[in-house]
C-alpha cells in the first residue's frame, strides 16, 4: 500500500515543533496498555459455598501481585540455584496497600556485577489507591540486595512519591557508568482551574541506590514540555515510556501526548531530548520535540533504543485507518529528524499482521561487529480470536528484516512483552501464554533470521508456571547475565 505523506499544520500545535503525518481520514481506538493479562474467566474452580459469608464476613482483601523472576540455563532448563526456594523462582513483595492497583513491572537490566535492577510500580502506602515508582535491585542469585539504598528504611529499593500523586513508571536501564535511569510520567495539577496534565518524570540514581543530585532537581526530572503560555488555556500532555541515552549523555524519550491547544482527545507519538543534567534541549527535532501523527487518531510510542550513530529507533503503534491499529517503528536521526532508511516513509514504517489491534511494546539493539540489529516484540489481537505474539528483527545496517507472527502456542492466547539479545546475538522474546485457562511465563529464542532456535527448550520455547490456579501471571522483561543465563521477570499473583 502506497501512502503519501504530509505535515499537519504546525500553527495548530506548538510553533516550530516537528510533526510528521500521512493523509488519510480515520477513526480508531487505543492499543492495550495493560502489562498483566486478565486470567481466563472460564469456570470458577472450587467456588463451592461461602461458609463465612454472614454478617461478619468483612471486606475481602485487595488484589495484590508480587514481582516474580525465573532464571534459565542456556539450554532453557530452569536453573534451580536461583532464588531461595530451590525451584529457580524468586519473588519480591513490594508491600501492601489499599485499593485495587497491583504491583507491576516494565523492564529489567543488569549491572557489571550481574545484579538485577528492576523498574516497577507498587501500591501506594496508607489509604491511597494509586501507585508509586520503584527501582529495586536483586543480587545475581535473586535475593533482595539490601546494600542498595541502604540508608533508607526500605533497603534494597528506592521508592518515589511525588506529593501523593500516582506515578506511572515505565522502562529504565543501567548506564555504562553504573548510574540508573528510570522513565515514566505523572498526572499532576497544571494550575489552570481543576486541570491536570501528564508530565514527563525521570529519576536518576547512583549505583548505590541514592538519588543523583546532579540530575534534574535532587535526582528527579519533572517536565511539562507542552505547557501553555496562556494561563487560561489547557496544557498539553506528555509521557515518557522510555528514554534512550546518546553518546553525549543526553536522553531521548518516546511516549505519547498532545501539544497545548490541540483540540480533541487523541494522542501522537512524542519525543523530547534532555541533557545529561536533565534540561530540555530545544535543538532536538524542532524547538525540542519530534511529533508523529499518522491520521489524527491515536499513535503511541512504547520503547526506544539509541544506535551507534546516536540515531533513535522507537517502537509502538499507529492508527492508519478506521478500527485498525498497526505495529509501528520510527527511526529518527540523532537530532530528532525523520531518518532516511530503506522501507521507511518520513522516518516510520507500519507493520500490519492482518488484525485490528497490533503494537510493539519493547525493543533492543545489538551490534554483531559486521552489522547492527534491532529486535522488537508485541502482539496481534482480534476480538473472538486468540492473541498472538509478533516479532521484528531488522538489520539497520542493510535494511534487511524479518517481521511476523510468532505465537508461543498455536492454540492458546499469548503476547510478547519483552525482548533482548543474548551475548551471541540470539533474540529472546518473553511474555505469557494461557494454557487451560492458566497463565504462564513464556519465552522463545530466535536466530537473527527470525527462525526459532530449536536447541532452546522445546522447539525454541519454554513456559514456566510461577503460580497455579488461573491467577494473574505474565513475564514483562528479560535480561541475559554475563554467563549466558537468562532471567525472565514479571508479575504474579501474591501468595
Amino acid at each position: 500500500m502506497s501512502i503519501q505523506g504530509k505535515h499537519r499544520s504546525l500553527k495548530k500545535l506548538l510553533p516550530g515543533m516537528l510533526v510528521v503525518g500521512i493523509a488519510m481520514t480515520s477513526l480508531g481506538g487505543c492499543g492495550d496498555d495493560e502489562p498483566t493479562p486478565t486470567p481466563d474467566a472460564g469456570t470458577t474452580v472450587d467456588a463451592g459455598t461461602d461458609t463465612d459469608a454472614g454478617t461478619d464476613a468483612g471486606t475481602p482483601p485487595a488484589p495484590d501481585s508480587d514481582l516474580a523472576f525465573v532464571r534459565l540455563n542456556t539450554d532453557g532448563t530452569v536453573d534451580n540455584t536461583f532464588g531461595a526456594s530451590g525451584n529457580g523462582i524468586a519473588r519480591l513483595n513490594l508491600g501492601a496497600g489499599a485499593g485495587n492497583a497491583r504491583d507491576s513491572m516494565w523492564s529489567i537490566d543488569r549491572d557489571t556485577q550481574d545484579r538485577l535492577v528492576v523498574f516497577a510500580t507498587k501500591k501506594a502506602d496508607g489509604t491511597r489507591t494509586d501507585t508509586d515508582r520503584v527501582v529495586a535491585r536483586l543480587t545475581a542469585g535473586g535475593a533482595l540486595d539490601e546494600t542498595f539504598n541502604a540508608a533508607s528504611t526500605r533497603k534494597g529499593m528506592y521508592v518515589l512519591d511525588i506529593g501523593g500523586l500516582g506515578d506511572s513508571a515505565r522502562h529504565g536501564f543501567v548506564q555504562a557508568d553504573g548510574k540508573i535511569l528510570s522513565a515514566g510520567y505523572l498526572n499532576q495539577p497544571s494550575g489552570v482551574g481543576s486541570q491536570s496534565a501528564h508530565r514527563v518524570v525521570m529519576v536518576r540514581l547512583n549505583d548505590t541506590g541514592a538519588v543523583d543530585a546532579t540530575f534534574g532537581a535532587k535526582g528527579v526530572l519533572n517536565s511539562a514540555p507542552f505547557a501553555t503560555n496562556d494561563p487560561t488555556k489547557e496544557w498539553g500532555i506528555s509521557e515518557a515510556y522510555a528514554a534512550a541515552r546518546q553518546s553525549t549523555g543526553a536522553y531521548v524519550t518516546t511516549g505519547y501526548g498532545r501539544a497545548a491547544g490541540v483540540a480533541g482527545t487523541t494522542v501522537d507519538i512524542v519525543s523530547f531530548r534532555y541533557s545529561a543534567e536533565g534540561v530540555l534541549d530545544s535543538t532536538y527535532g524542532t524547538n525540542g520535540a519530534f511529533i508523529l501523527n499518522l491520521t489524527g487518531e491515536n499513535d503511541r510510542g512504547r520503547d526506544a533504543v539509541a544506535l551507534k550513530d546516536d540515531s533513535i529507533f522507537m517502537v509502538g503503534s499507529g492508527t492508519p485507518a478506521k478500527d485498525s491499529i498497526d505495529a509501528l517503528a520510527v527511526h529518527v536521526t540523532a537530532n530528532g529528524q525523520p531518518a532516511t532508511v530503506a522501507g521507511f516513509t518520513e522516518g516510520y514504517k507500519r507493520y500490519d499482521f492482518d488484525r485490528p489491534d497490533e503494537a510493539f511494546f519493547d525493543v533492543a539493539a545489538f551490534d554483531t561487529g559486521s552489522g547492527e540489529y534491532v529486535a522488537a516484540v508485541g502482539y496481534s489481537a482480534k476480538v473472538g480470536e486468540d492473541d498472538d505474539s509478533i516479532l521484528l528483527i531488522r538489520n539497520v545496517t542493510t535494511g534487511q528484516e524479518f517481521s511476523g507472527v510468532v505465537p508461543f502456542s498455536d492454540a492458546a492466547n499469548d503476547r510478547a512483552w519483552g525482548v533482548t539479545f543474548g551475548l551471541d546475538g540470539k533474540v529472546y522474546a518473553t511474555g505469557f501464554v494461557t494454557e487451560g485457562g492458566d497463565n504462564r511465563f513464556a519465552i522463545a529464542r530466535f536466530n537473527l533470521d527470525g527462525t526459532r532456535d530449536t536447541t532452546f527448550g522445546a522447539g525454541g520455547i519454554v513456559t514456566v508456571n510461577v503460580i497455579t490456579g488461573k491467577l494473574d501471571e505474565a513475564a514483562r522483561a528479560v535480561v541475559v547475565q554475563s554467563d549466558g543465563k537468562i532471567v525472565i521477570a514479571g508479575a504474579a499473583e501474591a501468595q
